[in-house]
This record gives C-alpha cells, sequence and structure tokens, in this order.
C-alpha cells in the first residue's frame, strides 16, 4: 500500500488515507443546500418534518402504557383492530405482527360496514384497538366507545393525544404529529414497530414457535415431508 500510494504521487499511505477520508466527508457526507422550489427541496422538507415528529414522539413515547398493552394481548382471546382511511395501513401492518406471532386477529377497517362486522362477533375476552390518524370522521372514536361499552378492553394507536379515540381506550400510545396527516401515517407506523419490538422482546417464544409451525407447513406443501 505504501508503494501504491507513493507511485501517485503521495509521501506515503498515511497522506493517501487522509485524502480518502476528506473526500468521503466533502462529497458523500457534506448537506448540499437544494434550489429553492427544486423537487430536492421539496424531499429535504419531508424528511425533516417526519425526523422531526418522529424524535418527539420517541421521547414522549409511553413505555408503560405499551407495556400494559402487551400484558392486556397476552389475555385476550381476539385482537380487534379498527381503522379508517389513512389508519388502515397501519392496522393491517399491526394485525400481520400480531398474527405472526400467534394472536388470532379480527380486522375491522375501511368502513363503517366492516368495523360493525368486527364489534358484533366481539365479547369480553376480546381486546379493541382503534388505529386513529385523523380525527375528522369519528367513527374510529365511536366504534371504539361501543367497544368499551359491550365490556372488551380497549386501546387506541393515535398520531396525537388530542385524538377522539383517546377517550375511550384503557391503553393509549399516542405520538406528536404535524398537521399534515402524512406525517401522522409515519409516526403510528414508527408506534407499531415499536410495540412489535417489545412483543418480541418480551415474548419471543410467540414468534419464534409460530414460526417453526409456519415452516413445517410449508415443506408439508413443497412436499418435503408428511
Amino acid at each position: 500500500m505504501v508503494r501504491f500510494a507513493q507511485r501517485l504521487g503521495y509521501g506515503g499511505y498515511p497522506e493517501l488515507q487522509r485524502e480518502i477520508r476528506q473526500r468521503v466527508k466533502d462529497e458523500l457526507l457534506s448537506i448540499r443546500p437544494a434550489k429553492v422550489g427544486s423537487p430536492e427541496q421539496a424531499a429535504d422538507v419531508a424528511f425533516e418534518e417526519v425526523e422531526r415528529y418522529l424524535g418527539l414522539t420517541r421521547r414522549s413515547f409511553p413505555i408503560e402504557s405499551a407495556e400494559s398493552l402487551v400484558n392486556a394481548l397476552d389475555e385476550a382471546e381476539r385482537v380487534l383492530l379498527i381503522a379508517e382511511g389513512l389508519g388502515v395501513g397501519p392496522a393491517r401492518s399491526l394485525g400481520a405482527w400480531l398474527e405472526s406471532a400467534g394472536y388470532t386477529v379480527q380486522l375491522g377497517v375501511g368502513g363503517p360496514d366492516e368495523i360493525a362486522r368486527a364489534l358484533v362477533g366481539g365479547h369480553r375476552k376480546d381486546i379493541a384497538i382503534a388505529v386513529e390518524i385523523e380525527d375528522q370522521a369519528p367513527i374510529v372514536a365511536r366504534a371504539l366507545a361501543e367497544a368499551r361499552r359491550a365490556g372488551l378492553r380497549t386501546a387506541a394507536l393515535v398520531a396525537a393525544p388530542s385524538a377522539l379515540s383517546t377517550n375511550h381506550a384503557d391503553f393509549v400510545l399516542a405520538g406528536h404529529a404535524s398537521p399534515d396527516p402524512g406525517v401522522g401515517q409515519v409516526v403510528v407506523e414508527a408506534m407499531v414497530y415499536a410495540l412489535v419490538h417489545l412483543l418480541r422482546r418480551y415474548r419471543p417464544g410467540r414468534f419464534s414457535e409460530i414460526q417453526a409451525r409456519v415452516e413445517e407447513m410449508r415443506q408439508r406443501i413443497a412436499g418435503g415431508t408428511r
């Protein structure tokens, strides 16, 4: 390496190494101001806003409520997930994770009909979780109120503490979202991810057991075993 550096005109390898490091800093790690009104500026603004509100949510994440929700999930026979609008995506994500851990999930997402069907079959041993991004339409909050009235335990994953669903929830995981609903959706997805990490930390056996059973079934379907 020393001879190679000298052949390139450097006094030695340390000198070559210093220049490479400086070029990496200058070309890859430096933040170049985006031109006003350019696509780059629009993307930068979006990332900065998401970063800001994710940071606020991270610092205020209600860990005790999240741990209580994990315990409540253990006691539930079924998990009823209620959402509409932008909340449907995070609700489906949470449902998929919970199913992969062996929880029985009933999705009531999309609109009043789907939500009503999920609630009608609910009973006291179930837990209803509302996922709310926007509070302009109070359908999700009303549904959670009905679930609580029926004796179900309730939880709310919401973009902001002011969400209507929090008034009817035993457990609340609230983010700090900007007025932009798109940012709220990202914040709630992040809280879903944080909740799943808690589950994987405190209930690792649930995930590994289901994964083993899935692998066994996969091999049977593929014709590997009988």
